[in-house]
């Protein structure tokens, strides 16, 4: 892959990595940064993308990396420096649906942040696996090769992460 696709790739696929990185950081700014040092990261290592149809699970693994070191960081930071990580606000997700009437628009925000929550609650393996899935639409293959993780790991994953939710779900009263 060379310049001029990376900027085509950046054209057609950078909102898709953003919105990954929203999911992520649970915060705007920081996924925006995120995004760009998986951008500039994902320029210097141009040699490895072999094929234009991988990019964007390589560009995914990228982030996922980046994000893995700057949490460590920051934990390393806080026990050292007894500091405190910024607190991550929600990212707010559009509301999409064939009728957009108040009450309709009140319940899908609702169930959206109820889902939100349940899947933040899930430990950062299973809701990885969650979000590469749902959110990106990867197939359990790409995903293992976007973690780095054998096939029967991942699918694993994504069967406990899905059985997780239901008991989640089935708690509350929304989903009952």
């Amino acid at each position: 892959m060379n310049r001029v696709e990376l900027e085509q790739f950046m054209e057609s696929y950078g909102s898709d990595i953003l919105s990954f990185c929203k999911y992520l950081t649970k915060n705007k700014e920081i996924a925006e940064d995120l995004c760009q040092d998986t951008f500039v990261k994902g320029f210097e290592m141009i040699d490895r993308i072999e094929n234009e149809s991988h990019a964007k699970n390589f560009f995914l693994s990228i982030a996922i990396k980046l994000w893995k070191n700057k949490k460590r960081k920051f934990a390393w930071r806080s026990r050292i420096f007894d500091q405190k990580i910024i607190p991550m606000s929600e990212y707010e997700m559009e509301l999409t649906g064939i009728e957009n009437t108040p009450e309709k628009e009140a319940i899908k925000s609702e169930e959206i942040q109820v889902i939100r929550n349940c899947v933040n609650k899930l430990p950062e393996k299973k809701r990885l696996v969650i979000l590469l899935y749902y959110v990106e639409g990867l197939k359990e293959k790409e995903i293992a090769n976007v973690l780095k993780l054998p096939l029967g790991t991942v699918k694993s994953r994504l069967h406990q992460a899905k059985k997780d939710l239901e008991v989640m779900l089935s708690k509350n009263q929304m989903f009952k």
